[in-house]
């Protein structure tokens, strides 16, 4: 099941990407001319085919994604190119899809075909323990049960939780599968008090199981199938992991599992801004054309991202995301195009760069501080140029600067 999320990840992105080179070679012919030798081979008829082929399926997708948002939505007024993700499959490669994860699960059903279900069913394997439990409680912890019950279950768990992808809309929550009802009443008995609740040996038992099945079955998806631009499934990604690490105590630091995962996500989001983001630098001129919109879609996309690993804020270290989201993100692409922009279109855009900003980075401000955040110094500097170069004479230039004024009073860094 993996290989196929995966397989199905790793065609979305490419085509991302693809569509990204497309467009640039489109709208920079000397740029893709000084890619290649001038010798080189042009492209050839089956080259070029495919070259329109995708642009008339991009421009497609592109349509049907805006039509998707006029009839939810009413209006397009307030949608930034670059923000919606191009996730859409063919009816034939849903189609596909669907078959090969019907066939998957059909064949999952078969693995304990030849069991008995009490020794192949979570279910049947817990009322075995629980039993034994109840009939001979000494016997039962001085055999170190409930260090040996997780490991028993583990592989009963990790085959029933084969489909789960809480990376999908509208994926069952695990705390609702009928193998968590059981081991969460394991061993509770009728008018259990908190303090029996507290000498029961097999109280974490849940919380390891999370910890054993569940984390790495999570590390796996996000090395294989997480966009980190995709909005929907880093909020989904984000709340799941918050919610785990509030409920269940396991969930420490010193677990190895916990940092494998966190260690997935980081690489992921390092990949990401190295690998998908690119802002063409063109000039004034071109800005005005074609080429604006090509920009403005590959800046929106560029402050999507930047949105959604600041919003890994909690749980990843704030010395890493930073490191990645302003260091690299914001210094490196965002900056870069904020200076060929006119005065007036850095300013919004630089109102849409600090709105993804944790409000918490400047509550020191509250209690009479004034710092700024060293990965911000560019940033802030960028500003103060920015607000220079406004002509306040006009009502634009005049909210622009307000504008200005308000973001660097926000970053303290007046």
């Amino acid at each position: 099941m993996l290989s196929l999320l995966k397989k199905r990840a790793d065609e979305l992105m490419e085509r991302r990407r693809q569509d990204v080179r497309d467009q640039a070679e489109e709208l920079a012919p000397s740029m893709a001319a000084r890619s290649c030798p001038p010798s080189g081979p042009k492209r050839s008829r089956e080259e070029e085919e495919a070259h329109t082929r995708r642009a008339a399926e991009r421009e497609g997708r592109r349509t049907r994604r805006r039509r998707a948002r006029e009839m939810k939505s009413g209006s397009t007024a307030k949608h930034v190119d670059g923000m919606s993700s191009d996730d859409e499959m063919t009816e034939l490669e849903a189609t596909a899809f669907r078959n090969q994860r019907d066939t998957i699960e059909s064949d999952a059903r078969l693995v304990f075909s030849d069991v008995v279900d009490e020794f192949c069913s979570v279910r049947g394997v817990a009322s075995r323990f629980e039993s034994w439990r109840n009939t001979d409680a000494v016997a039962y912890q001085e055999a170190y049960v409930s260090l040996c019950l997780p490991k028993v279950l583990g592989p009963l768990v990790r085959l029933k939780m084969l489909l789960w992808n809480p990376l999908q809309d509208g994926c069952l929550e695990f705390e609702r599968a009928k193998w968590y009802d059981t081991l969460i009443l394991y061993g509770l008995k009728e008018g259990e008090t908190e303090d029996g609740l507290k000498q029961d040996p097999d109280l974490q038992l849940v919380p390891i199981i999370i910890e054993k099945v569940l984390l790495p079955k999570l590390t796996q998806l996000v090395e294989a199938v997480w966009d980190p631009l995709s909005t929907s499934q880093t909020l989904r990604l984000v709340g799941l992991l918050n919610r785990l690490m509030q409920e269940y105590p396991t969930m420490l630091p010193s677990s190895r599992a916990l940092e494998q995962l966190v260690t997935a996500i980081i690489a992921k989001m390092k990949s990401a801004v190295e690998n998908d983001m690119f802002i063409p630098i063109y000039s004034k001129q071109v800005l005005g054309g074609s080429g604006g919109i090509f920009f403005q879609r590959q800046f929106g996309m560029a402050v999507k991202l930047l949105r959604n690993l600041l919003a890994w804020q909690g749980v990843v270290a704030d010395r890493v995301l930073r490191d990645v989201a302003l260091g690299s993100l914001l210094n490196r692409y965002l900056l870069a195009a904020l200076r060929t922009c006119e005065p007036v279109d850095a300013a919004e855009k630089c109102s849409m760069i600090v709105s993804t900003f944790p409000c918490w980075w400047f509550q020191s401000q509250q209690q009479g501080d004034c710092v700024c955040l060293p990965q911000l110094q560019m940033f802030t500097a960028q500003l103060k140029t920015i607000a220079q170069c406004l002509d306040v004479s006009t009502p634009a230039g005049r909210e622009a600067m307000e504008q200005l004024a308000k973001i660097l009073q926000t970053l303290q860094a007046q």
